[in-house]
Parts: C-alpha cells; structure tokens; sequence
C-alpha cells in the first residue's frame, strides 16, 4: 500500500498523493479507536459478569445463612420449652408434694389422734403423689440432674435435652453469614477494575476526535486496559 501511494505520487500532483496519505493514515486510527474501544466492551462485560455472579453467590449464602439460623433458634426453643414447661413444672410438683409431706408429718407431734390420723393421712397423699409424679419426671429420677444444696441443674438437663437432636446442634449459620461476607467483598474488589477499564474506554473516545494526541491516548487506553486486567485476575487469585 505505502509503495503503491508513492508510485501515484511521482505520476500525480503532491497535494493527492499527500491527502491519500493522510486519508490512510486517518483510516488506520480509527481503526485503533474501534480495536480498542472493542477489546475495553468486552473486558468489562467480563468482569461485570464475572462480579454480578459473585454477588449472587453472596447473596444465596445469605439467605442460606438466614434459613439456618432460623431452623436453628427453632431446635433451640423447642428443647427450651420441653425443660421448662414439661420438665421443671413436673420437678416443682415432686418438691412441693414432698416438702408438704414432711411438714405434716412433723406437724403431728403433739396433736390429738383424730388429728394425728388426718394429718398422716395427708402426709400419705402428698407421698403418694410425688411418687407418682417423679416417675414420669427424668429430672427428678436421674442423680446427674440433682444439685448438693437441692434442686436440679437445669443447664445440664437442657445440655441433655439439647443433645437428643444433634443435627439441629451442629447447625452454624456463622460460617454461612462468613462466607457470604467474603464473597461480597470479593465482588465489591471486582468492580474497582471497572475503573481503569472505564478510563481506557474514555480514553479511546477522546482520541477519535484529537488526532494530534490519537497515539498517546491510545497508548495510555492500553495501559489502562490492562491494568483493570491485572486488577480482575489478581481479586480472582487472592480474594
């Protein structure tokens, strides 16, 4: 092409052989300007993409998280609610029937007979009934649960209870919440080489009109290109 122009410039005047010069050289310049501009499209359409798909990750991590944890205070409060309103209200009857038991037997010294025999009566009922009461009653039967002064741990007990269902336990909607935490920052950091890859764009709009600084803003539009590049792949490898 170059020694085609020049053979027509020596057999035609030099004002058409430098305007068809000019003509190709403009030509080639936008043709950098379109390369450019093309290669700046599709690299960001990568890396939105590729930040977008992140993003959702993070998000269904979230809702997983969230799902999780639900099902977890759910476990939770069933196993709370089976102490303390099967459990404990049973263990408070039992030491109730007793302490009322040994009150009334020690309530009968120095009473007359008739009253004497009602209030062993008494005494039996209340025996009776705590008996009845603690067979059914894990709390009270098992010794683990006893406590030296009186009373039961009910923190063991729950510990107990709560070990019945070990899926539940081991539920842990922390390392959920994590991970989506760090995909979202993963794809915040992805998005920062948007910016360089926007500069090179910008730059290669600007020189399809400046023809006189066209091969500096092409030039600088490279370099930012392929920063934005490097800032993509190395979120990829070490985020």
């Amino acid at each position: 092409m170059p020694g085609q122009l020049f053979e027509r410039a020596s057999t035609e005047s030099p004002v058409v052989a430098v305007s068809e010069i000019e003509v190709t050289a403009h030509g080639r310049g936008h043709g950098g300007v379109a390369i450019l501009l093309a290669v700046a499209a599709v690299v960001a359409a990568i890396i939105g993409a590729r930040a977008s798909m992140i993003s959702s990750d993070a998000n269904d991590s979230w809702q997983h998280a969230l799902r999780t944890e639900v099902k977890r205070s759910a476990g939770a409060m069933n196993d709370v609610q089976t102490l303390y309103q099967s459990d404990l209200p049973t263990a408070i009857g039992v030491l109730q029937a007793q302490i009322l038991a040994r009150e009334l037997q020690a309530a009968e010294v120095g009473q007359s007979p008739a009253v004497t025999h009602a209030l062993e009566v008494e005494a039996s009922v209340q025996t009776q009934l705590a008996q009845s009461l603690s067979s059914s009653a894990q709390l009270v039967n098992d010794s683990t649960y006893a406590l030296p002064s009186g009373g039961y741990d009910l923190g063991k007990r729950l510990a107990a209870v709560r070990s019945g269902t070990p899926d539940l336990v081991a539920l842990d909607p922390d390392t959920l919440q994590a991970s989506g935490d760090e995909l979202a920052h993963k794809a915040l950091l992805l998005t920062y080489a948007l910016i360089p890859t926007s500069l090179c764009a910008l730059l290669g709009v600007l020189a399809q009109p400046l023809r006189r600084y066209r091969t500096v803003l092409l030039g600088s539009g490279v370099v930012a290109l392929a920063v934005g590049a490097v800032m993509a792949v190395g979120v990829e490898v070490l985020a």
